[in-house]
């Protein structure tokens, strides 16, 4: 296994920051689910403004006396589409980053993080989310599996890895001998399933990094499986590539210890690319071999 490598501190309040300054120079769209028609968004402004200003350019009978000019009045600012959701002011961001980390540091077990995090409300995606997906398996782990966010099945049923990607990790892991309900925790990095399962933003992350990284303190794993780019990214590095340095052995300071780290390919990937089946079935041999020989 490789030494402890020095990487890139990742701090939530840089992110809400750079979110802040992209809203002050006028960028909101790229924070949306969907696309935003612009142009239809103007048509909408000019649609919704008072009847008295839209005439007031309207002919006036030749005999009507002079009138005084009205005050000139601002167009109302066009409501933003529902679906831009996070387009939330930087400050706010950072006030409940703030909150989610006083929360998790006040939970001494996984009961207690479970419920903060089911009480917390500063991630918008739990609005649009049916289930808060928290973890699986025991909570006394060696092995803790880390991936990125819920999808519909998991949204649906409030576990983690319970479609057909979960399935097949599931199945993947049977083969070096883990069984979920005895040998790993499970968990992901995000808790709420973003709509129409696109990646969470650097501000979803941010926002449930607190509790994740208070999960891991408190289940205290001798090693995790980083499933997925984004598991491994805000584990690691923001920079990593996972089709490059998946399978490579990296390290985690957990309250001062370094936990081993390896990174793997998602299953959602491998069923979209089952050639790359064969690679993640080398990260599975090697944290076997790990687990075998934790000290060599």
């Amino acid at each position: 296994m490789s030494e402890t490598l020095n990487t890139t501190v990742y701090d939530p309040a840089l992110w809400a920051e750079a979110v802040a300054w992209q809203q002050e120079c006028g960028v909101f769209d790229l924070l949306s689910d969907q696309p935003v028609d612009a142009f239809a968004a103007r048509e909408l402004e000019k649609a919704s403004a008072p009847a008295a200003i839209r005439t007031d350019a309207a002919p006036r009978p030749a005999a009507a006396p002079a009138r005084p000019a009205a005050p000139a009045r601002a167009k109302p600012a066009a409501a933003r589409p529902p679906t831009n959701q996070h387009a939330r002011r930087g400050l706010e961001a950072v006030a409940d980053i703030a909150e989610a980390e006083k929360r998790a540091a006040a939970c001494s077990s996984i009961e207690e993080l479970v419920a903060a995090v089911e009480d917390f409300d500063g991630c918008l995606l739990k609005d649009t989310a049916s289930n808060t997906v928290f973890g699986d398996g025991p909570t006394d782990s060696d092995i803790m599996i880390i991936g990125e966010a819920p999808g519909a099945d998991e949204d649906r049923q409030g576990r983690p890895f319970v479609g057909r990607s979960g399935q097949m990790l599931d199945e993947m892991l049977s083969y070096i001998g883990l069984k979920r309900e005895e040998d790993f925790r499970i968990t992901n990095i995000v808790f709420w399933r973003p709509p129409g399962n696109r990646k969470p933003n650097a501000g979803e992350v941010a926002l449930c990094w607190p509790f994740s990284k208070r999960h891991i303190e408190l289940v205290q794993p001798k090693v995790i499986l980083a499933v997925g780019g984004l598991s491994a990214q805000t584990l690691l590095d923001p920079n990593l590539r996972i089709t490059r340095e998946r399978g490579k052995w990296r390290s985690l300071d957990v309250r001062g210890s370094a936990v081993p780290v390896l990174p793997t390919l998602h299953p959602a990937y491998l069923l979209r690319q089952p050639v790359n089946k064969r690679e993640a079935w080398t990260d599975l041999l090697t944290l076997k071999q790990f687990l075998n020989n934790p000290e060599g």
